[in-house]
């Protein structure tokens, strides 16, 4: 691959090569055979990636972005594999129609329409059209239709209490927003619908809710039951009357004014659809619909430019084309762990603190789980897709009847309505309840008008025709019931809805491993449920009819015209669209939101992945996306799989525990920046605030020290928590705590030759003692030291040889070997001459000081130069936090 952009014949390939790496461009910044065989010179600050994202698509790359960013001043690396190309850099229906929408389903599995292809095989030849092979996947085609998922489709009796506990409420304990929220927010679903308003918008919205207070649609659940719009929700105040007619473009009030329930109900049926921005027309649709491409574009690009250039340096790497073909794996004290990638350009190894998380469709994820993990009897079980029908009507505008005669320009409606259904057992007591959901889209079209949905989400209007789109007098209107209803969830004995291997070799994919064979079929409950969607569908259609006839259209073409709105179930039968006539169902998987197979829960004899989304059986495993879903629900999977995303981020980059109160202690630290003023950098390097944290820097100067300025402390108990990103490997985090040395800032009272005489860090080497950060124990190379030394370990005073328990010896025991990206604590006890350091609670070593060493850890009593505190720079970056002493 060249170092500079590519030229096709009509393009020139920025995006791809300024987002993108290749296969060997990673490779050769981890391995040092590699190098040598690329004719590359030999480096000796290679260093393996932390994260391992396999899958480029909507998660993987939301959870790379979200990576990254809390990876600021930190040095883990991430890599992330994508099978297809770099295609767009924003979604499909943002930019001129290009045709690259899903085609049907083929047996020969080549892609269509440029980027989908068939990765598996299945049972119904009608659904499941495949994967959008390219960077960022799905989300650059979805509708952005994102309702939150109810409490009752996210029952705790399937999913893990702690992730339920994470997702809906308002705040976290730590003051971030629960998950939903932050996931509304970073799609855009928390913003109003700027782009639908006007007179269309507000007069079915209207005509719909007045229906459904009559209870005109039976399965509709009561608006007052239902969460707020996010608008509402989610804002930071309390919405006031005037605030919700501003969101509902409702002016003048009327007199008097509707209550604010009844305009928090109507708020409930506003579209929660994932747009960024405001239009400048109504029905006009922003250039800024939600896809997680932009997000990768962002982070790859100042990955890129905090490397200056050097791929070594280069945190962030996403490698198009490149297929992962397997996950081989080793045993280990750990259990069974993803020790190496293999793809179609080689293989990758995965370091032992590594983590990989699989981010490719619910599928195929579970299908290279099934081939690198082996089936325990749950991978693949439990598949669920959604229930989906289509009722498109032609409506004359005078059937709104609350539409002003002088409205000129109908341009775009959208609408949201969730239905519930209530199954009963055969005695007729309640059994549970199924849900679904109505997304209506209506425009204002000529006579000759058919399809609402192409107005509202894939035409982008000529800048020339702007003013003529705004002077049109609309005659008919145009609209689209699309319901959505969920599949229930199933056992793991339930072998016909499942994700297996295909048994027939001859079906074997393009790099000879078995495709997945899809099984999925609806059960009685299902078609229940799916029978009560649709009656209720035909209720929703029947309020916009108005009492008018009305035209009905199915693909495009109007099937009948001038018929009454009770007639809809015989013109457009309960049933799919086959050779044996119209129907208004769509096939299982053609809603491309498969999910359940790799379900979490708390039991493993229950579940696939745990409530961190990592596999029960292998401990360095992950899985994003709805695949993790124990149930579906109605809604799109798109707001829920961001929200865990954004879980597992934050779990996978944790933050530092919460401080609690501690009798007799006094912070020195707690995150704040007046805090964070009382220490003083000595030596090479720095340390940079991040949240509540500070995390080491080096510069190449030596070690630094950061110590603490205002107070000098004889005998104490000081804690403190750190983390390190990398604590093995080569460059691995090396730090350590001083304690009772002399002031950095005076002269150095007791200089060594061989350390640097202008580096002042060494004022705490030379009077002081460290206790260790050091997962690798390297030596001092200076002296020979061989690593691996327990006084170079963590947990111990470091360069206190002696092993034993008198003056001058420790006596140390730590066995505990630290994990990396999780807090870890330490407590350094000093009671004289006694030191005693623990580590996670457990002591780690006991140390004396020797009376004949009258230099290095003086008391301020005694020394009144002495008696400090501070944190090492020396290689890595060790984050610190919570730092709080007790005298």
């Amino acid at each position: 691959m060249p170092l500079t952009t590519e030229y096709t014949t009509f393009t020139r390939d920025v995006f791809g090569r300024f987002v993108c790496n290749t296969y060997d461009e990673a490779l050769v910044t981890i391995d040092p055979n590699a190098r040598t065989a690329a004719g590359l010179p030999a480096r000796g600050d290679l260093r393996a990636f932390d994260f391992i994202i396999i899958g480029g698509g909507t998660f993987g790359a939301a959870l790379a972005e979200h990576l990254w960013f809390r990876s600021t001043n930190r040095s883990e690396r991430i890599l992330i594999i994508e099978g297809g190309p770099f295609v767009l850099p924003e979604h499909v229906q943002n930019v001129p129609v290009l045709g690259l929408n899903a085609g049907s389903p083929r047996k020969d599995h080549l892609p269509q329409n440029e980027v989908w292809g068939l990765a598996w095989n299945s049972s119904d030849p009608v659904g499941f059209p495949g994967l959008a092979y390219c960077v960022g996947g799905r989300s650059v085609f979805w509708g952005g239709w994102s309702p939150r998922l109810l409490d009752s489709e996210v029952p705790n009796t399937r999913w893990p209490q702690a992730v339920l506990d994470d997702l809906t409420p308002t705040n976290l304990p730590d003051g971030r927003k629960g998950y939903f929220r932050q996931s509304s927010d970073q799609i855009g679903v928390t913003q109003t619908n700027d782009f639908i308003f006007g007179d269309l918008q507000r007069a079915m919205r209207k005509q719909l809710l007045d229906g459904l207070n009559a209870g005109q649609v039976t399965e509709a659940m009561d608006l007052a039951t239902l969460p707020d719009h996010p608008a509402v929700q989610y804002g930071n105040t309390l919405a006031t009357v005037d605030d919700l007619a501003k969101l509902l473009g409702i002016d003048p009030l009327p007199a008097p004014p509707p209550s604010i329930q009844a305009l928090r109900n109507e708020a409930k049926l506003e579209a929660p659809l994932a747009v960024q921005g405001q239009a400048g027309h109504a029905g006009f649709f922003p250039f800024n619909k939600f896809s997680a491409v932009p997000l990768l574009i962002k982070a790859t690009r100042e990955s890129s430019n905090k490397s200056g250039g050097d791929d070594v340096n280069k945190r962030l790497m996403a490698v198009a084309r490149c297929h992962v073909i397997q996950l081989n794996t080793v045993v280990d004290a750990g259990g069974q762990r993803v020790s190496e990638i293999v793809t179609e350009r080689g293989r990758l190894p995965v370091s032992p603190d590594a983590k990989v998380i699989i981010a490719l469709g619910t599928i195929e994820s579970t299908r290279l789980a099934l081939s690198s993990f082996g089936s325990d009897g749950r991978i693949g079980r439990n598949l669920l897709a959604h229930l989906r029908s289509n009722v498109d009507i032609r409506v004359p505008r005078a059937a709104l009847s609350t539409l002003p005669a002088t409205a000129k320009a109908l341009e775009a409606a959208a609408l949201f309505v969730k239905g519930q259904h209530q199954f009963k057992k055969p005695d007729g007591t309640a059994d549970g309840v199924g849900h679904f959901h109505f997304q209506i889209t209506a425009s204002g079209l000529s006579a000759s008008g058919t399809d609402s949905e192409a107005e509202l989400f894939k035409k982008i209007p000529d800048i020339d025709t702007f003013d003529a789109h705004k002077n049109a007098t609309d005659t008919d209107v145009v609209i689209t019931v699309r319901g959505i209803g969920e599949m229930e969830p199933k056992q793991d004995s339930d072998f016909g809805n499942s994700v297996t291997l295909d048994l027939d070799s001859q079906q074997n994919d393009e790099f000879q491993t078995r495709r997945a064979f899809v099984n999925l079929q609806p059960s009685a409950r299902d078609m229940e449920l799916w029978n009560a969607m649709d009656k209720a569908s035909d209720e929703v259609a029947k309020i916009f009819a108005g009492g008018q006839k009305i035209d009905v259209i199915k693909n495009g073409q109007v099937i009948a015209t001038n018929v009454d709105a009770s007639q809809l179930s015989t013109i457009l039968p309960f049933k799919p669209s086959d050779a044996s006539g119209p129907g208004r169902r769509d096939g299982l998987g053609t809603t491309h939101h498969e999910a359940g197979t790799m379900r979490m829960g708390d039991d493993p004899n229950k579940s696939v992945t745990d409530a961190d989304c990592r596999f029960h059986r292998v401990s360095n495993a992950y899985v994003v996306g709805p695949a993790l879903f124990p149930t579906i629900g109605s809604p799109n999977p798109m707001l829920t799989g961001i929200a865990l995303v954004r879980r597992l981020g934050d779990h996978l980059m944790p933050e530092p525990p919460l401080p609690t109160p501690e009798p007799g202690f006094t912070y020195l630290f707690d995150g704040s920046a007046a805090q964070l003023a009382n220490w003083q950098m000595a030596g090479g390097g720095s340390f940079a605030p991040f949240g509540r944290t500070i995390i080491a820097q080096q510069d190449g100067g030596g070690i630094g020290l950061f110590f603490y300025k205002p107070q000098q402390f004889e005998n104490f108990i000081l804690r403190l928590d750190f983390l390190l990103p990398h604590p093995r490997g080569n460059n691995n985090d090396n730090s350590g705590v001083f304690v009772r040395f002399c002031d950095p800032r005076l002269p150095d009272p007791a200089p060594n030759p061989v350390d640097p005489p202008n580096n002042a860090a060494f004022v705490a080497v030379h009077t002081g003692f460290e206790i260790q950060i050091d997962e690798e124990a390297r030596g001092d190379t200076r002296f020979g030291e061989p690593d691996g030394s327990f006084f170079s370990r963590t947990g111990a005073i470091y360069k206190i040889k002696t092993l034993g328990t008198g003056p001058g010896q420790q006596d140390y025991k730590n066995t505990q070997n630290l994990a990396a990206e999780r807090w870890h604590s330490y407590e350094i006890e000093i009671n004289n001459q006694d030191y005693i350091v623990r580590l996670n609670g457990q002591e780690a070593t006991r140390f004396t000081r020797a009376a004949s060493d009258t230099v290095r850890g003086n008391p301020p009593s005694v020394d009144p130069k002495s008696g400090f505190i501070g944190l090492q720079t020396h290689t890595g970056n060790v984050a610190f936090a919570n730092v709080r002493i007790k005298t």
